[in-house]
């Protein structure tokens, strides 16, 4: 590893645990360089603001547990099991070991909503694969139906059961009432019936 790149892995962890301890609005760049040794200007050599350090921490541990996920699903056997550890391990990893991704987004900055979006949505679709995936070896194994289509049960699992939808504001009720209609028969079948096929 070279010197420069020693000195942006010792910012980002530095930040990663301060940002962790004191969360986003109460870490500044003056404490993270005191406790990293290296002057602020350092900092924006490497981060041109706060929030894009903060940024590249989330991305850096995004990647990690989006690994960590693809591995421990790759190591289950069953459609059950894979669908499980899709739901869960997400939110326990959020809850456990990301809550300064948490506490940053109610206090990061308006002008960094875009590379949240940007972030969420490529999220969304590492998650939305992963689904598709798992719903394809639940038909092959004969638990869901043949004629539920993988690609909207794959969306409609994500947007609402697990992330939300990118494309709708919270007040934005027109938008919401066409997702509803566009969705309904699906959750309606999943809500009286499940999706795992019956007998």
């Amino acid at each position: 590893m070279n010197q420069t790149r020693d000195k942006r892995q010792i910012i980002l962890d530095i930040a990663s645990r301060i940002f962790s301890h004191y969360g986003y609005g109460k870490t500044s760049l003056d404490d993270i360089a005191t406790e990293a040794g290296v002057a602020k200007g350092t900092i924006y050599y490497y981060f041109p603001s706060k929030e894009d350090l903060f940024m590249a921490i989330v991305e850096l541990k995004a990647e990690a547990f989006v690994r960590e996920l693809h591995e421990t699903i790759r190591a289950t056997k069953t459609f059950e099991a894979k669908l499980r550890t899709l739901v869960l391990l997400p939110v326990r990893h959020m809850c456990e070991k990301m809550p300064m991704l948490i506490e940053g987004i109610k206090n990061i900055p308006f002008s960094s909503r875009d590379r949240f979006l940007e972030f969420r949505q490529k999220h969304r679709a590492i998650t939305i694969t992963e689904l598709q995936e798992i719903i394809d070896l639940g038909k092959s194994e004969g638990k869901i139906a043949e004629e539920m289509s993988t690609p909207n049960l794959a969306r409609v699992i994500c947007e609402w059961f697990l992330m939300g939808s990118d494309s709708i504001e919270v007040h934005d009720f027109g938008r919401l009432l066409v997702q509803v209609e566009e969705d309904y028969e699906i959750i309606i079948n999943m809500i009286l019936y499940g999706i795992v096929k019956r007998g």
